[in-house]
């Protein structure tokens, strides 16, 4: 029963206690006198009015029952709607992002009850769902800088179990009895996140031997390109080629060769530092960057490396093979100020005069 209910229904019980009791104080006297029918006829007056002021305000006691009605049926509506919302739906306020409510798809999303998600924050405080503290101040940010409404933010968020999803969250404040609140809805989009990263990863990586392809190395170049102009660095542009490869698929099949092009990635990637770039660029040819190097004594300390492992036996399916070496061609950036393409062009010619020179060598452009 609300406030205005309860008053209602108390003044008309008061109202209706006084009728009773002046009637009773009318029927109680012996005789009928001045003052006995004075109250007699004040008794008669009073209740008509009091009936009167009764009638009205059942009256409005049944409008405000069917106004409660209405309501109550309206926000049960209301609640089932946000309730079957497929997405998370949760009403906020701005500041401090306190959880005034939560839809079931919200509350089964960071594995809790709508009920239970009341009152609380969204902040590393308490809940600390926001992956990234910093996502915070950037979604209010975005939602300032577009009038109080945001749609696409990305967002990474902390579920109850410790895994973190992957979210696009749409946003916008609204004012309730002059009370601004702050509505969103959350889109999981973890798995579509998972599906994309895993099909950049085959889009930009050789499927054989995991390394970079064509594409991410010449990305990779032209990053390498920017960064070391900007640093002053010098950077070593090289092209490699298997020697003797072709021999191990025409004499012990293709599997064989496979398995050399894999270990030949793994050897590669021992000898040069993570920072640097290994990449197949396809068949037996590979491609290095190698970043900030100190001039051509360090390159070709780095080359007598893998001139050495390269030429150490392979163990493939029981057979050892020992004839295959690498040949290397490079060019110095910025020495060789060219674009990147010109420059893999530039290493792929040093490559040629190298095999030209006996193979199992290094030839600068």
């Amino acid at each position: 029963m609300t406030g205005n209910e309860a008053e209602l229904r108390g003044e008309i019980a008061r109202l209706e206690k006084i009728i009773a009791a002046l009637i009773d104080r009318a029927e109680a006297s012996d005789e009928p006198g001045r003052s006995e029918f004075g109250i007699f006829r004040t008794t008669v007056l009073l209740e008509d009015q009091v009936r009167n002021r009764t009638h009205a305000l059942k009256i409005a006691l049944g409008q405000l029952e069917e106004s409660n009605r209405a309501l109550r049926e309206s926000r049960a509506e209301l609640r089932a709607i946000f309730d079957l919302m497929p997405n998370p739906l949760a009403i906020t306020t701005p500041g401090d992002e306190t959880l005034l409510g939560a839809s079931r798809s919200f509350a089964e999303f960071f594995g809790a009850q709508p009920e239970d998600l009341a009152g609380r924050r969204t902040g590393p405080d308490d809940l600390g769902i926001w992956a990234h503290s910093e996502d915070r101040g950037r979604f209010l940010a975005a939602l300032n800088h577009g009038g109080g409404t945001v749609a696409g933010f990305p967002l990474d968020v902390r579920r109850s179990d410790g895994s973190t999803a992957h979210l696009v969250v749409s946003g916008r404040l609204i004012e309730v009895e002059s009370r601004k609140l702050l509505l969103k809805e959350f889109h999981d989009v973890t798995d579509a996140t998972r599906e994309a990263n895993q099909l950049r990863r085959l889009a930009e990586h050789d499927p054989l031997t995991g390394l970079p392809n064509r594409l991410l190395v010449s990305d990779r170049l032209r990053q390498a390109l920017a960064a070391a102009r900007r640093g002053g660095w010098q950077i070593a542009v090289c092209y490699l080629d298997l020697d003797g490869f072709k021999d191990v698929n025409d004499r012990y099949g293709h599997r064989a060769g496979d398995l050399v092009l894999k270990e030949t990635a793994q050897r590669l990637n021992r000898v040069v530092r993570a920072s640097d770039t290994v990449g197949r660029l396809g068949g037996d040819e590979f491609a290095l960057i190698l970043l900030d190097v100190a001039g051509v004594k360090e390159c070709e300390e780095v080359f007598d490396r893998l001139l050495q492992a390269m030429a150490s036996p392979y163990a493939v399916d029981g057979h050892l093979i020992s004839d295959v070496t690498v040949s290397i061609g490079y060019t110095l950036f910025p020495d060789d100020d060219a674009t990147p393409d010109a420059l893999l062009g530039h290493a792929d010619q040093a490559l040629y005069l190298a095999k030209g020179a006996g193979k199992n060598s290094f030839h600068r452009h």
